[in-house]
């Protein structure tokens, strides 16, 4: 069930951004379940979750609308983001780690290295690496010893693309898209590095340049690899 609601999710995430469903489409659970071969189950659920982020709104009667999002609306929200995110790693390296922080905190780091190890399709483990990215981001968010910052967090919590650990997937290149989890599994493990070491100043960079990479990542990551396709597929802003 979670993985079928983490790959409608990135899936329907993805196309939104990317400008494959437009603004103002009528979107339903029973359509979104009919063309991706899903019950209506996740299909019900990822579209709660992407009311959420802001990417849709309920419309008079039934289903959703989607919203009108520009890439400035994107940039901007993710702006904010990073500061809240690198202020929370600088928070907790300089107040320190509890023992139960800690193990959440390598437990996710863990959890997305056996993944990564594997072998197989990054669609079928999607799930594992989205509850190991959100217990990462949620954490430090949550449990930086500073309340008003997630506090702060929650108020923009509905701006695109916002939502701690957000994910979007192309299901059509497992081998890049390892590639790119790669990469935010490798911060990840940066950024503990210097939270154990209670390193402020590299917390807090580390923390933000890795929130900024599903800006500035997709352009290196995917749009250079994309200069050897015949037609390449547009590309859109994707989360570590």
């Amino acid at each position: 069930m979670a993985t079928s609601v983490e790959h409608v999710l990135s899936l329907i995430r993805r196309q939104i951004l990317s400008g494959a469903r437009a603004p103002g489409e009528k979107i339903s659970e029973a359509a979104i379940a009919a063309e991706l071969g899903v019950s209506r189950t996740p299909a019900r659920t990822a579209l709660a979750a992407l009311e959420a982020e802001g990417l849709i709104e309920k419309r008079q009667g039934r289903g959703f609308t989607i919203r009108s999002i520009s890439a400035a609306d994107v940039e901007k929200s993710i702006a904010v983001r990073a500061a809240l995110e690198a202020l929370a790693a600088g928070t907790m390296a300089q107040n320190g780690m509890s023992a139960e922080v800690e193990g959440d905190l390598r437990r996710s780091i863990a959890m997305s290295e056996e993944m990564l190890a594997g072998d197989g399709p990054v669609a079928g483990q999607l799930e594992i690496y989205q509850e190991a990215n959100i217990l990462f981001h949620e954490t430090i968010m949550k449990r930086c010893g500073n309340d008003l910052i997630a506090h702060t967090f929650e108020r923009i919590a509905m701006l695109p693309l916002t939502s701690l650990g957000s994910l979007m997937f192309k299901a059509t290149d497992s081998r890049r898209e390892r590639m790119r989890l790669t990469v935010g599994h490798s911060q990840h493990v940066i950024i503990f590095d210097a939270l154990q070491k209670r390193d402020v100043m590299r917390a807090e960079t580390m923390m933000r340049e890795h929130s900024y990479a599903a800006l500035n990542y997709s352009d290196l990551f995917v749009k250079k690899a994309d200069w050897a396709d015949p037609a390449p597929e547009p590309q859109v802003a994707w989360g570590v």
